[in-house]
């Protein structure tokens, strides 16, 4: 895998200097010799500041609806609200949530780590329709990955709201956007119902006198407004990331290349890993509060660290000299 991002990673080096680009492109990826993507990359973007980034799933109408107009459709959205967008395409069946569509938006959304400076506790998933119900399990089947979900219209009245993944929404922030004449018994109260159920922080917009349709009035608000209470959401994890921050101590802070660190931490350790300021992981540690830090990996003196214990996950920066 690391080969193939390295490869991924070269074709795309030129192209990723440039912000407020659409960018469409593909790559062999399982069976598909030419497995399409789409990017937005927004004017504001400062590759030495960690952006905010959205994964949007697109909907299955394969005559009107692609990794290409699903991106055409958000660039309103994400320009106004500075963020990195992602769209992977469904191919010929238009299903977004396939086995090799979901093995290839996780493959996506670890090459844009390497590509461009993503925030990794600041990742979002959206989708209208049948993205929508990908939000849904993908979403929830990968729930580490998303600082928040914003299912929109989702066709999901073939889940029960009883699936295993439901259990992952613990303390995720959810806002779904829904229409008042989409079904919402079927496609909208039982999710809502399933996601509190299961202690998700959840918010809704049921849109009076609207369909099966994302192409409602206000849209940009509409939008805007959800992703800024999904970006705004501590969603109970509030006070035990104030006790981690607080109690996790690493020394000694800066250090050599070369030297031994350590974690104090009055919590096991499950797992460290070392990140550079992309996001990238560059090594891991498990079961250790020891670690040898290797500043020839950062090329501005300063990486990151990825603590995982049962209490939590943390990330604290590393000066290394």
């Amino acid at each position: 895998m690391r080969h193939l991002f390295n490869v991924i990673f070269l074709g795309f080096a030129l192209t990723s200097l440039f912000a407020q680009e659409s960018i469409d492109r593909s790559f062999a990826f399982q069976n598909d010799a030419a497995k399409k993507y789409s990017l937005y990359i927004p004017s504001g973007y400062d590759e030495a500041v960690p952006s905010k980034m959205i994964l949007g799933l697109h909907p299955l109408n394969t005559s009107r609806w692609n990794s290409t107009s699903w991106r055409d459709h958000l660039i309103d959205f994400v320009e106004t609200n500075n963020l990195l967008l992602v769209c992977p395409d469904g191919g010929v069946d238009g299903r977004i949530d396939d086995p090799i569509d979901t093995a290839f938006t996780t493959v996506l959304l670890d090459s844009m780590a390497l590509w461009y400076n993503v925030n990794p506790e600041k990742i979002f998933v959206m989708g209208f329709s049948w993205g929508g119900r990908t939000t849904y399990s993908y979403g929830l089947s990968n729930a580490e990955k998303f600082a928040g979900f914003m299912p929109i219209g989702a066709a999901a009245e073939a889940f029960s709201g009883n699936e295993s993944w439901f259990q992952n929404a613990k303390d995720k922030p959810f806002y779904i956007i829904h229409g008042s004449t989409d079904s919402p018994t079927r496609r909208f109260t039982p999710f809502v119902s399933a996601l509190r159920n299961n202690e998700a922080c959840v918010e809704t917009n049921l849109l009076q006198g609207v369909g099966h349709t994302v192409d409602f009035s206000n849209r940009l608000q509409i939008f805007t407004d959800a992703f800024n209470w999904l970006d705004s959401q501590e969603c109970g994890t509030s006070s035990i990331q104030n006790i981690l921050d607080t109690q996790i101590n690493i020394y000694p802070n800066p250090t050599s290349n070369g030297k031994m660190m350590k974690i104090d931490s009055p919590f096991p350790i499950k797992n460290i890993e070392i990140l550079d300021m992309k996001g990238a992981v560059l090594y891991s540690i498990a079961n250790s509060n020891l670690f040898e830090i290797d500043s020839s990996k950062s090329t501005n003196g300063v990486l990151m660290v990825r603590i995982t214990t049962d209490e939590g996950t943390l990330i604290k920066k590393i000066i290394s000299q």
